[in-house]
């Protein structure tokens, strides 16, 4: 792997139209949105998940060409989270799914619809140590294109 002087790299295949840029922007803001609420993690860390998970998708919004579902019932309740340019039927290509998640490797989620899964990997380290003067740092973004098969 050829890792850039950000540690991304540049070789792994990314949505249309969405770049490393708008990824390492949306991490520091996921970073620092999630330190803000982190009395949630030790109260329900697996709700703390999902909100990760909902700030990834507020900075991707904000940050990308990706923007959430108009209706709100589709975008909280439905696939996907986002759409390049907001469209209210896009092909999987171009439908985006947010996941917080502390695993290494897995990866809880329902693969009914194919489309890309962003899944920010998160650790709370009360040390600041993992990223200095961070709480919640996110160590790893993973973005597979994922079918029901998978």
């Amino acid at each position: 792997m050829a890792f850039d002087s950000k540690g991304f790299d540049r070789s792994v295949a990314l949505p249309p139209e969405l770049n490393v840029s708008h990824i390492h922007e949306a991490i520091e803001h996921v970073e620092d949105r999630a330190a803000e609420l982190i009395d949630i993690y030790f109260e329900q860390a697996n709700v703390f998940s999902g909100i990760v998970g909902i700030i990834g998708v507020q900075a991707l919004h904000a940050l990308s060409p990706y923007k959430k579902h108009k209706h709100p019932d589709v975008a909280q309740q439905r696939f996907p989270d986002l759409s390049l340019r907001g469209r209210l039927d896009p092909p999987p290509e171009q439908a985006l799914e947010s996941k917080g998640s502390t695993r290494p490797w897995a990866l809880q989620s329902h693969y009914n619809h194919p489309g890309w899964y962003v899944v920010w990997r998160y650790a709370v380290d009360q040390t600041r140590l993992l990223k200095p003067g961070k709480m919640v740092a996110i160590w790893r973004v993973d973005i597979p294109f994922l079918r029901q098969e998978d």
